[in-house]
């Protein structure tokens, strides 16, 4: 049955989101009946045209009675809400483990994707990439602003970037380039991102790693300044979790760096910042970029990450920082749910 629930996933990925629904619409049910149409769509914040159709088809599977004094929960109906839970865990893992990580995890939202992305990782980038893609477009507002971080993940998140009608983002990079693989830089995935949503973007032309003295005069360049002041305002900052030891070399950081990496256990890296398995800081990157401390408190922060190899760092950032939706895979979830 799990490998069953594998395929649906990739081929009718919200199936069990329609499956959720339809239970929460049984489920009050039964706690307030004989309960009417009108009293019924109250309850579940829906509009009675909403329900009609859902009513509808729990009439014609039998699961409910409707009545001239309400609509009751007939005895099959009683045996699938009893059964859900079971079947769910049973079956997929994943919508129970989810909701087992918002229970135990410093986050409000957690979104959990088959597979492992070190064993199958374009099947799992592009799994990631989707749901983290709807996710932060359902946080849109007016025109919002939203600092996107590099790396492979977040390239996939922008091909899955769609246009909302009557929204026009602004997409701005969390600091400069990084290595030389262009299209998985923050510049390079803004420029995509804001093509794909019809958006904006700003771009940071500055190396990611620079001497100190250049650093402090950079950063009061007014083309540059711009940028900082937009990023660090964000309404939405979307990222992806790094390796300590292997982003350090892809910023070619020097021998006395990687050697305090090393020796301090720095497990991971996010926005420039090493942290270890605690979540103390033991370096930060000289680099022009996002102050994670600045963001004003209404900005929705969404943690994408996959691999198992990736499993500690993804601890330790949780510990170290701070996320209002995490989406990430299997291989991870497991782990943290070992964990916490």
């Amino acid at each position: 049955m799990r490998r069953i629930f594998d395929v649906q996933q990739k081929l009718v990925p919200d199936l069990l989101e329609k499956m959720d629904a339809r239970y929460h619409v049984l489920s009050m049910i039964a706690k307030t009946q004989p309960v009417g149409r009108r009293t019924l769509a109250e309850r579940l914040n829906k509009t009675e045209r909403q329900m009609r159709s859902e009513i509808e088809f729990l009439d014609e599977q039998q699961l409910i009675s409707v009545t001239s004094k309400g609509m009751y929960v007939t005895r099959d109906g009683s045996d699938v809400l009893k059964a859900y839970h079971h079947v769910l865990k049973e079956g997929s893992d994943l919508h129970f483990i989810e909701q087992q990580l918002m229970e135990r995890l410093p986050v409000s939202h957690v979104k959990v994707v088959p597979g492992d992305g070190d064993e199958s990782p374009d099947d799992v980038k592009t799994l990631l990439g989707k749901e983290a893609a709807k996710i932060m477009t359902s946080f849109y507002q007016e025109d919002p602003v939203v600092t996107v971080t590099g790396g492979s993940t977040m390239a996939k998140v922008a091909d899955y970037m769609q246009p909302v009608d009557g929204v026009k983002p602004t997409f701005v990079p969390a600091r400069g380039g990084l290595g030389d693989q262009h299209e998985y830089q923050a510049n390079s995935i803004c420029v995509q991102m804001a093509t794909r949503a019809n958006g904006d973007y700003r771009l940071l032309y500055v190396p990611d790693s620079i001497g100190e003295e250049l650093h402090a005069k950079m950063q009061q360049e007014p083309t540059i300044l711009d940028v900082l002041q937009l990023m660090n305002r964000a309404d939405i900052v979307i990222h992806g979790i790094g390796d300590a030891q292997t982003m350090a070399r892809r910023r070619r950081a020097s021998d006395d760096t990687m050697k305090k990496i090393v020796d301090d256990e720095a497990v991971g890296e996010s926005f420039g910042y090493y942290f270890d398995k605690n979540g103390k800081t033991v370096h930060r990157a000289n680099s022009i970029g996002l102050a994670i401390d600045n963001l004003k408190e209404r900005s929705q922060i969404i943690t994408v990450a996959g691999g198992a190899s990736k499993r500690d760092a993804i601890s330790a950032y949780l510990k170290w920082g701070e996320s209002d939706v995490l989406v990430i895979d299997e291989a991870i979830a497991h782990h943290l749910l070992q964990e916490y």
